[in-house]
């Protein structure tokens, strides 16, 4: 059996190692969620965007046959 044995100051700097791995990976996953939630809520500002922009695509033409119709009839009785 071949077993490695280190001495306490190699465990001890292997133990502090791994600690500035795992603070580097905790603040790492910290960003990745703030990343995630801002790209959410942009997400959903884009959607609700896109929601108006579809209502004012319908509106702008009904609108525009609206104000044709008003106008023709204020012509027409004037």
């Amino acid at each position: 059996m071949n077993e490695e044995w280190y001495d306490n100051k190699a465990l001890f700097e292997m133990m502090r190692k791994l600690e500035g791995e795992i603070a580097c990976l905790s603040k790492q996953m910290t960003e990745t969620a703030t990343v995630i939630r801002d790209y959410n809520s942009l997400r959903g500002k884009v959607d609700d965007t896109a929601a108006q922009v579809k209502t004012l695509m319908w509106l702008l033409p009904v609108t525009v046959a609206a104000m044709g119709v008003l106008f023709t009839a204020i012509s027409y009785f004037l």
